[in-house]
């Protein structure tokens, strides 16, 4: 071999150990470092749609954020942000009472009342703002329907002197006028006359004969019939107006009474002498009741001066 041939042979064998295994192991060591190094610094985040889910709610219940996923240098990092708020209903509100007015009203504790004034169905068939029986509605709050069967009688709230009583038929329309202005129902629609009597007429003959029972405004009977009247055996005094409102009696001598009522009439029912001259006058006397006696003393108590001013009782006729 020539001298030149060992120098080329030489040359190409050194080139040769340039590519060994172990420098392509290095290598590519060296490469993989040098990209993780780079991702580290430059890598962006990314997010996982997929991870991601999205909630809708219709009643407000706590909600939570959108969550996101990172990933950076091979490791994967989940962050979930929860937000809690009030659970607010948006359902309408319920309620168990009526609100139609004027139709169900109950008290603070959801129970009717029976005479407050406003009917409260279907415990209240009526309320007209009171206990009272009698009146068109009961002390229970049910409805009473007129019973012809008996008839009312009252104490009028208005007084008069003798002259100012007129007449009996102007005794009989200031009964009826008092009627109409009730705000008892049951009493309005009745026709009353005066239990009153002068020269030409008894007050027995002008109620008429009646075996039904009589009653005050509120129930409390009266009379039995008519014929209670004409002998003096009433049930009860009769002190109670066409408005419902009892007068108390004092208690006095029928003669010195400063309350009573106008009758002009005997136990029997039959007219008295003393009646103002016809009830038309201020002068003379004039026979009064007593309205706190359920004896004879209720329509014959005492004659009074026809000055003084006294009541009327108003019984119910056909």
């Amino acid at each position: 071999m020539s001298y030149a041939r060992s120098q080329v042979l030489m040359v190409v064998l050194a080139s040769s150990g340039c590519f060994s295994p172990s420098g392509i192991d290095g290598s590519a060591t060296s490469s993989e470092t040098s990209a993780a190094t780079t991702g580290t610094t430059t890598a962006p985040e990314t997010t996982d749609a997929s991870a991601t889910s999205t909630s809708t709610s219709t009643s407000d219940a706590p909600t939570t954020e959108p969550t996101s996923t990172v990933t950076s240098l091979g490791t994967t990092e989940t962050t979930t942000t929860s937000t809690t708020e009030p659970v607010t209903s948006t359902e309408p509100v319920t309620s168990t009472i009526d609100p139609t007015p004027g139709t169900t009203t109950t008290d603070d504790t959801g129970v009717a009342v029976c005479g407050d004034g406003t009917i409260d169905p279907p415990v209240e068939e009526c309320d007209d703002g009171n206990l009272t029986d009698g009146d068109g509605c009961s002390a229970l709050c049910t409805v009473e329907m007129p019973n012809k069967k008996k008839r009312f009688v009252f104490l009028t709230s208005a007084s008069y002197t003798g002259i100012e009583v007129g007449s009996l038929d102007l005794a009989d329309d200031a009964c009826n006028a008092l009627a109409k202005a009730s705000q008892v129902a049951t009493v309005k629609d009745r026709t009353y006359r005066a239990w009153l009597s002068d020269g030409g007429a008894n007050a027995i003959d002008r109620i008429g004969s009646y075996t039904g029972e009589y009653v005050m405004v509120g129930g409390t009977p009266v009379a039995s019939s008519s014929t209670a009247f004409e002998t003096g055996a009433l049930k009860g005094m009769i002190n109670v107006t066409e408005q419902g409102t009892p007068i108390p009696w004092l208690m006095e001598s029928c003669a010195t009474s400063s309350d009573g009522v106008w009758t002009g009439t005997h136990v029997d029912g039959t007219a008295d002498a003393a009646n103002c001259n016809n009830w038309q006058a201020d002068r003379g006397q004039g026979l009064m009741g007593a309205f706190g006696a359920v004896d004879g003393n209720w329509t014959a108590c005492s004659p009074r001066s026809c000055d003084s001013q006294f009541r009327l009782y108003c019984i119910e006729v056909e």
